[in-house]
């Protein structure tokens, strides 16, 4: 009788632990189809989280770290789903590696966390825990994109390494695919085929066709509904072999390969953090030699890199980003302590009593804008 009683008692757990683990794929499943299924409702589930965020941020430590939580959910949460949206869409074909793209997604939920990280180590562990672990974080994102750059050849890195999709283009994509495999227009297809000259696009793969080769004098034709207005007609025939460069995913982009001084450029680029941090150690953070020295670094990281002109679209806009961003040096200390932060209230302030209805949106800004200065994944991050 004990025998039985033990062997009862053993089974009992592993049947649990299957019913939970079945429960859990089907939801997973489920979850997974509606995603695919609603990318627009889930965009806006998305954009209530982060409203919820702005809502929740206040003057307060404890307001901000809730508020910063929320926040890097709602960021993890559309990390989350662009990668159900990406395995599932038939326009993304990456062609990097498994480890690269892993190595990638840890750097892109680095990118998300780091702020709430930040605040919760200052909330725990004081100002020298805050430090500490800004120290590691740094550390860490260094040494990945380090080796990202030297195993794997991946360029100039974006930041973040995972950029948001673009769902629109994926809606898109879905509605012409559903249009294309309707039977009404499969049957108005079939029942024209027979009476239209012979297409130019007969590779099958139902896309609009835009040309006709003339069955009696061979030339190719544009046809009516691929005719542009009128006031944009011209006598070229539309390119039907070559894919707009635009319309290619940033995620099929190949990166480029660096060598010589764009590769010390992007080098400098990615040390940039650990040479600031180790500055601020040693002449401390309301001296100007960190900030001469990092703003040194990154002038000379992006001459570096204007070195070399072979880059994708999306390392182009990653350069153009990066000297937008010289502009947050403004926004750094001892800088906007000394000169930045009166002259900027002041324009708030006046902005604000001169444009109706401005003011109550400027006041909340100048009072979060100190706030928002001191918390260094904010300014020096990037």
């Amino acid at each position: 009788m004990d025998v039985q009683d033990s062997v009862r008692d053993a089974v009992v757990p592993e049947k649990l632990w299957e019913n939970l683990l079945r429960k859990y794929k089907e939801a997973w499943d489920w979850y997974e189809k509606w995603v695919r299924q609603h990318p627009e409702t889930v965009s806006n589930v998305e954009r209530t989280f982060r409203i919820v965020s702005y809502l929740l941020s206040g003057a307060g430590d404890d307001d901000q770290v809730l508020a910063e939580l929320v926040f890097s959910l709602s960021n993890l949460l559309v990390f989350f789903n662009d990668g159900i949206l990406r395995r599932a869409s038939s326009i993304f074909r990456t062609q990097l590696s498994l480890s690269q793209q892993q190595l990638m997604r840890w750097l892109t939920v680095i990118d998300h966390v780091e702020v709430f990280v930040e605040l919760a180590a200052a909330r725990m562990w004081g100002e020298i825990g805050r430090w500490v672990v800004i120290a590691i974080i740094q550390l860490m994102r260094s040494l990945l994109r380090l080796f990202l750059l030297y195993r794997y050849k991946a360029g100039i890195q974006p930041n973040p390494p995972f950029p948001p999709l673009n769902r629109e283009k994926i809606v898109k994509t879905q509605e012409q695919e559903n249009s294309m495999s309707s039977p009404q227009r499969g049957k108005s297809q079939l029942e024209t085929k027979e009476n239209r000259p012979e297409s130019t696009n007969a590779a099958g793969d139902n896309k609009p066709e835009v040309t006709f080769v003339g069955q009696r004098s061979g030339r190719i034709v544009r046809t009516l509904k691929s005719a542009p207005d009128l006031t944009q007609r011209t006598w070229k025939l539309p390119n039907t072999q070559e894919k707009d460069p635009e319309d290619v995913p940033v995620e099929n982009l190949l990166p480029s390969e660096l060598l010589g001084l764009p590769l010390t450029g992007e080098c400098i680029h990615i040390s940039r953090p650990l040479a600031h941090l180790a500055a601020l150690l040693l002449w401390g953070q309301y001296s100007w030699k960190p900030w001469l020295l990092s703003f040194t670094l990154d002038v000379a990281s992006i001459k570096l890199l204007d070195q070399s002109t072979q880059y994708n679209r999306q390392e182009k806009a990653e350069l153009k980003k990066r000297t937008f961003l010289l502009l947050f040096y403004l926004l750094r200390s001892p800088c906007f302590d000394k000169y930045t932060r009166t002259r900027l209230l002041g324009m708030m302030e006046k902005f604000g009593n001169t444009v109706p209805g401005m003011g109550f949106i400027m006041k909340s800004m100048m009072e979060y804008l100190p706030v928002w200065q001191r918390i260094y994944f904010y300014t020096w991050s990037h």
